[in-house]
Parts: C-alpha cells; sequence; structure tokens
C-alpha cells in the first residue's frame, strides 16, 4: 500500500523556507478583518488565521499545537499580533471555542465537512479508476482531487489508504469472477492440468513454463517453437483477456511467476484461473519477442560467417587475382607496342596464350565478389537453419507496416516451394499466343522490387535487375527472402502478431485525435513551431546562425585547424589544481568515520524509509516479521552480488530460502526503481551536490557486467571480450545516478539514452544529456531535439561523419570544406506531424524512447518516419558539432560530464564484489533486478558519502579553517576508503574446537601387512 510521501496528500514541508511562508501562509486583509470580526481577542484572532491558512494548504483541519511554530510566528507578524505561549495554544485546543472556529472556518471557506456522502465520493471515483488503475497511489490521487472539487474535507489519510486497498481488491475480484464465468470445464481443467506433475517427470508444466530462454543458438530456436506450439495446443483461452487491461494481466502476471504449482493449487480457483491465464498469455508473447530475437541472431550470425569465408576465399584466391593483374599489365603493354592494330592484337594474343576464355571466367568470378559481395556464400551456413526457419515462417505470422506488402507475398510464395527440388523456379506465368516471345502473354508472379541490387547477381541467370527475369535460384532466393525479414524486423517494417519487443509500433502511438488535442500544450512545453512549416524556419534560421558564427571564430580559435579538409582539435588544457586541496582532502579523509555495508543501509534506511517500496507482489499477503532488517539484507544480498548462501552465512539471522524467498515473492523491477528514485529525490534535498553541478546535465555510458552464456541476453563483448551484458547508467553532474538499464552488448547504447524520460518521478530532471560515441546517431539527435533533450556526446573520430550545409547557395570563408551534403528540408516539414506525433506518445508514456529507436536505428528506405528524422538529425548533429568545434568550454563540460560516468561504473562495481563479479542468474529479469538492486545501493552509498562530506565541512569550518566554492567542486561523493564491504567479525575467545587428529586412522588388516 502507498505511504502518504507516494501520493498528492497535503502536507507541511519539513524545511520550511521565508519563499514558503510568504507565498502560502500570508494572510491577505479580508482574512484579518474577517478573523478580527469573528474573534474575542487577539489569541482567537490568531487562531483563526492560522486555521484558515492551514486548512487552504492542507485541505482539513489540524489542531493548533500540530502546526509548525515557523508558520504560527510568520502569520502573527503578517496580523500583527502577539504570540501566545505554548501552554494557551493548548488550553484553546480544549474549550468548545475551538469547535466552533471549525464551523466558522468551513462556511468562510466553503468547506464541506467529510461525512458518508463524501465518503461515497470517495469510493465512487476510485471504483471508477480501478478497472484501469492498478497502483493505489494514482486512486488516492484521484480521490483526493475529486473531493477538493466538490468543496469536501479531506479525511485522514488511512482512510484513504483502506478505501483504495478495498477498491483495488474489488476490481481484481470481479476479474476473477469475469475469468471464471467465461471458462466452461474443459478449459478450467486444461488449466489445472498445468499444476500437475506428470508419471516419470520431476516437474510440473507450470515449472516448466517460467523457464526463461537461452542462448540464440539452432537447437534453442527449435525448443522455443517446440514449447509455443504445445503451450497453443493448451486449448488455454487466453484471448478471454483482450477486454481486460493491460496493466491488469500484466499485474497477475507478475503475481503468478511467484508461484510454485502447489501454491497455485491451494489458491482460490477464480482467482488461480485469472492468475494462470495472464501469465500463459503473457508468455505467449515473450516467446514470440525470443524467437523474433533469435531468428534475428541467427540471421546476422550466417551473415557474419559469410563475410569470414568471403574474406578467406580472397586471401586463397590471391595468387589468381595477382595472376589477373599481372595478365592485364602485359596486356596493356603489348596494346602500348609500335606497329599496326593487327600487330597490337597479335602480341596481346601471344600474352593470352589461347586462354582468352579462362581469362574471361576469372575476371567474372573476381567481378563477382566486388564491393564484399559476400552473398554466394551465405546457402552454405543457411542450409542447417532451413526446416527450422520455414516452421517460423509456417507458424507465425509476419506483417507489414506499410502499404508495401511485397514480402509478405515473398513469403507465402516460398512457403508453396518449401519442397521444391529445381535449382531454378518460375515467377511468371506464361500462355504463348504465338511462336514469338513478344506474342506470349507474361504475367509475373512476384513482386521482386525490393530485392537489393547486390543480390540480382546470384539471384537471376542475367545477373542484372535491368529486367525481371522468368525465373530466380531458389536456394539464394531463400536467403534473400529470410535477410530481408531480419532487417524489416529490426528497422519495424515487419512485425510479429503477438509480440510484444516485435509488435506493430504505430498501435502504441497516440490517436490522431489525441495529437491533435494536444499539440500545442506539448509544443509550448519544449518550445517548438506547432507547424511544419515554421519549425523548418526557424530550424534554418538557427542552422544559418551557428554555422556562421563557427565560421566567423575559426580565425581565432588556436585549438582548432583543418587539414586536409577534416577538423583537428588539440587537447584540452588541464585545470590547475589549487594548492590548499591536498590539505582540504586530507582532512575530510581523517574524519569520515569507518563505517560497513550494512550498517550504511540501516542508516540510509533509517533517514529514508526506502524499504517501504517493498512488499509482497500481490498486495494481500501477511506481515513480515522483522520487515524492514530482512529487506536491507536483501539488497545487500543482491546489490553487493554475494548471492542468498554466502549472505545468509555471512549473516546469520536468516537461511538462504528466507533470503531467496523475499526476493522473489517482495521485490520487483518497479519498485526497485521506486526506491531508486525516492533516494534521488532526497539526495537533492542536500546543498553540497549543487557546487558539482545544476542538476540540468547527465552523462549516459555503459560498461561491461560479466554473465554464463546460457541466456538470451548474454553476448560476446568484442572491445572487452567474454560474455556479458552492458550496464547502461545516467549519471546526473550532481554525481547520482538517475537511471538503470540492462541491455545486450550487441545493441547500440544511443537506442537507450532517452529512457531516462521514463523516471518521470525523479526531481532530478536533466535536459543535456552527454555521452560517447555509442549514445548517438542521426536519429537519435532528430528524436531527442522534439523532446526537448540537448544531446552532446563526446564522438569518437567525428571527422569521419558526413556534415551537412543549412542549403546550397551558402558557401563559408573558413568552414566550407567540411560540408559535404545538403538537408532535403521537403523531408523534415512533410513529416513533422508524424514525428511530433511520435515524441508526444513518448511523453504520455505510450511507447518508450527505445521501442522506436530500436525500430528507427536500422535504415530503412519503406519508412518515411525513419528518413525523416534521419534528416532532422543530420541538421542538429551538424549543428552540435560546429559548436563543439567553436567552443572550447563546452568540449570541457563534455568531458567533465563523461569522466563522472566513467568514475560511477567503476564506484558501481566496486560494490559488486560477491561472486568474483559474476552476476550468476540466467533469468533476464532477475539479472535486470541485479542491476536495479545495485544501483540502489550505490544510490545509498553515495547519499550516506554527501550526508559524512556536509558534515565534515561544517565541522571544518568550527575548526577556524575557511574554504571557497572551487574546493568543493573538486569533491566527489565516490569514496569509498572508508567503507568495510566485507563486515565485521567477532573473535570469540572462549570458543574451544576439538583436539587436533594427528594420527591418520588405518584399518587394522593392511596395519598388519604394512608391519610384515
Amino acid at each position: 500500500m502507498p505511504s502518504i510521501q507516494d501520493t498528492i496528500y497535503p502536507r507541511f514541508k519539513s524545511n520550511l523556507t521565508e519563499k514558503d511562508l510568504e507565498e502560502v501562509y500570508t494572510p491577505v486583509m479580508n482574512e484579518i478583518e474577517w478573523a478580527e470580526v469573528k474573534s474575542k481577542g487577539t489569541l482567537q484572532e490568531l487562531a483563526l488565521l492560522v486555521l484558515i491558512k492551514t486548512v487552504q494548504k492542507l485541505g482539513f483541519f489540524i489542531r493548533i499545537v500540530d502546526v509548525p511554530e515557523a508558520i504560527i510566528r510568520h502569520i502573527a507578524k503578517k496580523a500583527y499580533l502577539p504570540l501566545p505561549a505554548k501552554e494557551e495554544w493548548k488550553t484553546y485546543s480544549e474549550t468548545r471555542t475551538a469547535k466552533r472556529h471549525f464551523r466558522f472556518v468551513r462556511d468562510y471557506l466553503q468547506l464541506r465537512p467529510f461525512d458518508h456522502e463524501a465518503h461515497q465520493i470517495l469510493i465512487d471515483t476510485m471504483s471508477k479508476l480501478a478497472f484501469n488503475k492498478d497502483d493505489p497511489a494514482d486512486l488516492v490521487n484521484a480521490a483526493i482531487e475529486e473531493l477538493i472539487r466538490q468543496r469536501y474535507e479531506l479525511p485522514v489519510y488511512n482512510t484513504l489508504k483502506d478505501a483504495a486497498n478495498d477498491v483495488r481488491t474489488k476490481s481484481y475480484r470481479a476479474i476473477y469472477h469475469q475469468i471464471d464465468h467465461a471458462l466452461n470445464d474443459e478449459q478450467k481443467k486444461n488449466i489445472d492440468h498445468l499444476f500437475q506433475v506428470p508419471e516419470g517427470t520431476a516437474y510440473s508444466p507450470w515449472n516448466e513454463l517460467k523457464e526463461d530462454a537461452k542462448r540464440a543458438t539452432l537447437l534453442h530456436l527449435n525448443n522455443l517453437i517446440v514449447r509455443r506450439n504445445w503451450l497453443i495446443n493448451q486449448h488455454i483461452p487466453t484471448d478471454f483477456l483482450e477486454d481486460i487491461p493491460y496493466i491488469k494481466v500484466k499485474q497477475m502476471a507478475a503475481e503468478a511467476k511467484t508461484l510454485g504449482a502447489s501454491r497455485m493449487m491451494e489458491m482460490e480457483s477464480k482467482k488461480r484461473y485469472a492468475l494462470a491465464l495472464s501469465f500463459v498469455s503473457m508468455q505467449l508473447s515473450k516467446i514470440l519477442d525470443d524467437i523474433g530475437e533469435m531468428l534475428i541472431k541467427r540471421m546476422m550470425s550466417i551473415h557474419k560467417k559469410g563475410r569470414q569465408r568471403l574474406k578467406d576465399h580472397k586471401e586463397k584466391t590471391q595468387k589468381r587475382t595477382d595472376s589477373l593483374i599481372s595478365t592485364l599489365q602485359e596486356l596493356l603493354l603489348a596494346y602500348q607496342t609500335e606497329g599496326s592494330p593487327e600487330e597490337k592484337i597479335q602480341e596481346m594474343q601471344k600474352v593470352l596464350q589461347e586462354q582468352e576464355a579462362q581469362v574471361l571466367q576469372d575476371c567474372e568470378n573476381h567481378l563477382a565478389l566486388s564491393g564484399d559481395n559476400y552473398y554466394l556464400f551465405l546457402w552454405q551456413f543457411y542450409k542447417s537453419h532451413r526446416a527450422t526457419l520455414f516452421k517460423i515462417l509456417k507458424s507465425i505470422p509476419l506483417r507489414s507496416t506499410t502499404q508495401d506488402k511485397a514480402l509478405e507475398e515473398a513469403i507465402s510464395f516460398l512457403l508453396s516451394h518449401q519442397y521444391t527440388k529445381k535449382e531454378y523456379i518460375s515467377i511468371v506465368h506464361i500462355e504463348k499466343n504465338g511462336k514469338l516471345r513478344k506474342d506470349w502473354d507474361i504475367t509475373s508472379l512476384l513482386d521482386l522490387s525490393w530485392i537489393p541490387d547486390s543480390w540480382w547477381r546470384w539471384l537471376s541467370p542475367k545477373k542484372k535487375k535491368e529486367k525481371m527475369p522468368d525465373e530466380i535460384n531458389r536456394r539464394h532466393f531463400e536467403v534473400c527472402v529470410l535477410s530481408q525479414i531480419m532487417l524489416e524486423l529490426k528497422a519495424g517494417d515487419l512485425y510479429i502478431e503477438g509480440s510484444e519487443k516485435y509488435a506493430d509500433y504505430r498501435k502504441q502511438l497516440i490517436t490522431w485525435k489525441d495529437y491533435e488535442e494536444n499539440l500545442a500544450d506539448f509544443c509550448k512545453h519544449v518550445n517548438l513551431p506547432v507547424s511544419g512549416t515554421d519549425f523548418v524556419r526557424k530550424t534554418q534560421q538557427d542552422f544559418k546562425q551557428v554555422t556562421s558564427q563557427t565560421d566567423q571564430s575559426f580565425p581565432h580559435n588556436e585549438q582548432v585547424r583543418i587539414e586536409n579538409g577534416e577538423v583537428v582539435i588539440g587537447k584540452l588544457k588541464k585545470k590547475k589544481i589549487p594548492t590548499e586541496l591536498k590539505k582540504f582532502e586530507g582532512y575530510i579523509a581523517e574524519n569520515l568515520e569507518p563505517i560497513n555495508v550494512l550498517d550504511m543501509l540501516a542508516d540510509t534506511e533509517y533517514w529514508l524509509n526506502w524499504t517501504r517500496f517493498f512488499g509482497p507482489i500481490s498486495g494481500h499477503e501477511a506481515k513480515l516479521d522483522n520487515a524492514v532488517e530482512r529487506y536491507i539484507t536483501n539488497a545487500f544480498c543482491y546489490g553487493c552480488n554475494l548471492g542468498p548462501t554466502q549472505a545468509a552465512r555471512s549473516i546469520g539471522s536468516l537461511d538462504r530460502k528466507q533470503i531467496a524467498w523475499i526476493n522473489q515473492r517482495h521485490v520487483t523491477i518497479e519498485n526497485l526503481d521506486k526506491a531508486i528514485q525516492y533516494i534521488i529525490n532526497a539526495y537533492n534535498q542536500f546543498d553540497l551536490p549543487k557546487y558539482w553541478g545544476d542538476g540540468k546535465r547527465a552523462s549516459a555510458d555503459g560498461t561491461k557486467w560479466d554473465l554464463y552464456e546460457q541466456n538470451l541476453l548474454s553476448e560476446n563483448h568484442i572491445r572487452y571480450g567474454g560474455y556479458g551484458g552492458i550496464g547502461y547508467y545516467h549519471v546526473s553532474d550532481t554525481y547520482i545516478a538517475l537511471f538503470s538499464n540492462f541491455i545486450p552488448c550487441g545493441v547500440w547504447e544511443g537506442i537507450h539514452i532517452l529512457d531516462i524520460l521514463m523516471n518521470d518521478k525523479a526531481e532530478i530532471r536533466p535536459e543535456i544529456l552527454h555521452s560517447d560515441t555509442q549514445g548517438q546517431s542521426t536519429t537519435v539527435f532528430g528524436l531527442s531535439s522534439l523532446l526537448g533533450i540537448q544531446l552532446m556526446p563526446r564522438i569518437r573520430n567525428w571527422k569521419d561523419l558526413k556534415l551537412f550545409r543549412p542549403c546550397k547557395e551558402e558557401v563559408y570563408e573558413h568552414i566550407d570544406d567540411l560540408f559535404s551534403g545538403e538537408i532535403d528540408w521537403e523531408l523534415i516539414e512533410t513529416h513533422y506531424p508524424d514525428m511530433i506525433r511520435v515524441a508526444m506518445s513518448i511523453q504520455s508514456g505510450k511507447i518508450t524512447p527505445s521501442t522506436i529507436l530500436n525500430k528507427l536505428g536500422t535504415y530503412s528506405k519503406k519508412n518515411k518516419l525513419y528518413q525523416a528524422f534521419r534528416e532532422l538529425g543530420r541538421v542538429i548533429r551538424t549543428m552540435f558539432l560546429l559548436k563543439y568545434m567553436a567552443d572550447e568550454e563546452l568540449r570541457g563540460t563534455i568531458q567533465a560530464a563523461t569522466n563522472k560516468s566513467e568514475a560511477f561504473n567503476g564506484f558501481t562495481k566496486w560494490l559488486f564484489f560477491g561472486g568474483e563479479g559474476i552476476i550468476a542468474e540466467n533469468d533476464r529479469e532477475k539479472q535486470r533486478k541485479v542491476i536495479k538492486y545495485n544501483h540502489l545501493v550505490a544510490n545509498c552509498l553515495i547519499f550516506y558519502n554527501v550526508f559524512s562530506l556536509s558534515r565534515i565541512l561544517h565541522d571544518y569550518m568550527q575548526d577556524g579553517n575557511d574554504y571557497d566554492e572551487e574546493l568543493i567542486s573538486y569533491l566527489s561523493p565516490y569514496v569509498t576508503a572508508h567503507v568495510n564491504r566485507f563486515g565485521k567479525y567477532r573473535i570469540d575467545l572462549n570458543r574451544k574446537p576439538p583436539n587436533l587428529p594427528f594420527e591418520v586412522p588405518v584399518a587394522r588388516e593392511k596395519s598388519m601387512h604394512l608391519t610384515r
């Protein structure tokens, strides 16, 4: 259940500033005059004013003795009234006058008391939302807003909390009943069969259903197809869930996943069927996601092997290539000899030695593989996958997201020729109306316009795409179709029905009606023009201005020069370190009190109560004994990677099963995020981090975490080597880590850089994002600009990128050689509404940035939305690179920001000291959970360190020392020297171990034998 801090329930600020008092608690003249008329004496007058201002703020009455003294003092000062003693307030609160004053204030504020009618309004409001909302805090907030709107006093918080709990429970009861009523006896029997252990096996189908996908091997891909077919054959009607909100289905599935078969069978049948149905539905969707991902990875592996085979082939045929070059040289020399044309030809024939046909064939073979065209070699690696891939094409519906259905038709055509043995298959229907071909009626059976030019050499006997052939090579056509499926699934041009990751992204966008209704507000919020014409005009002006300024500043830019059309930027000047810093840091190091990780977690929990976000996933289980202690132990166990067995041995108060049970049944990724966000908001209250940054900047960077191989997320990392995944973190310029994600090694990190926008409950909201080269692309630049985010990465070798000039007519004196392209402004203007619709969908939470960027990150000639974002991104990135080139301070800021990210990566890994730094989980959700646990522990230590540094700085001043802001700017909360990661171990000198057994017992017969 939500705590009061999770809701908008009004309460006094813990630290009231003068601005707060002035803006909220200052009585106006009408209120002062009214209080004077209604009171007898200054105490009553002040009491009335205090009641008016506090009720205006809170929406309910509070005893005067419970009002913060700062508020009473401020009101008395503004009304020129004396301040009574505390004893007088206590006496006043016990009189009938206080109750009469409540009635006066209600009448004055036109406020109705909370009664039975108000309670019914509260229940009705929550009930309307309960079917579509699952977070009780949302129900409480809606009820508060409605009561305020209807001018009712707010009840005590527990009334709202209990009502939300009751309404939420009833909403699920209604769903359980709805599903139970829809199922027949046969379907219920099929569901119950999932929880029964078949004879001769150790596990029930329910247990096997919860297994996560393994590595993307051909065997595991086959297993996924078999699992999906088996699950479909169980005839469990997941279509009954279509009318139930996704958030409810997801919550029921999450609860079901935590329960074993025996617990499910012990459950009330109505709830069991609802939970089982939800989990099966989510697993079917997840299996489709995994099949799509494995298909892509297998095809990418086939292409990788094809490229390697071409490389090997070129090395093997290098002698032939050298021979052809040598022959060409001799032919040219022969051609240049003096004499008649006939004599030259004779000399050239001598060179060829009647091997014209062989030389010509060798040339054709070499040209066929020119341009790294490795497609010839793909079949030999594809053929072992053929049967499995055809199973996918037969059983999984692939649909186009555009009007172009050519690939769908090609898939159907391919399936109709699955068992054909011919090398070439006809793709036309011919009716011979005469002897000449020109008289024949030739009807094409297939649209092959989508096939890339580089494939035609292997598909058609004619080798070129100039004219549609009558037949194509069956084998190469199969590989070509599957390769195109891979590309279009990645680009979002194809989608898998029933999948979540490979769904039709268009259905995840807001409707055009919502777009029209909210367009003006959105554009005002992100400071963008409403129309595409105005946007292009403004962007062109900005582009020209930036380009002109960079050009004008270039002669004075000592750090940058252009050599051979390329930009060369000198190293940044090192910042001079103050001489007093060493003494300052020494004082801090001496005064940091030693602490172990568990005590640090306990201290931050005492201050912040971050464990309140954890609780039974179902929301209905009995409360835990020593819940706080168990939650802290759980965070320590998984955040530091000890694992439940080692944590139980080290701590002693809990056993392995108890720790694992908490992790499985009480902690989700969602509530770990909530705890992290709450710590971030509390951290933001400190003054010290404001000296390091203003919170408007953040840097994103990834670091590799080691994994075992047997899971779908684990991949071999090219740069770091070994199997693992990438922990991707957004770190504020104030050093706190704002957001974390766990992604595969092969994913382009920039796809996830804007996911920080989903971190909407954190008070630190960066407007500028820094990263390294992996954190950017043209589409990322384009989308970020429409979301009000400035992307400022540190790009390695950016001189290799293409820069675009604002328009064709513009010529620049100093930097003109840098530009090599022009912008298609018409494309941007035409698709501006489509791009804004995507940005609005992200802002409304309908789709995540990474979901859409995953589709827009792959080249597509079909997808105009991708092309528009790429074109806009070219504009934004070119402007950024020009600013980067011209502004040395900007380069320094980016360098400092990315250094903080790299420092955090080391800091968080330092805390991950258990298990040799390897995440031992093979389930992807559990892996992501471990990363979140580690992020939570890291943020707790950052919070604790800032507390310690703030206290030490106070003591430093008390000792008569002085410091300036520059010295503070060199500090960092990533200090670890005072932290004992491994706990404290007490030596018991009274312990008496058994005597040492020096003698080795030997069997008697063997002893006698040795004696002899």
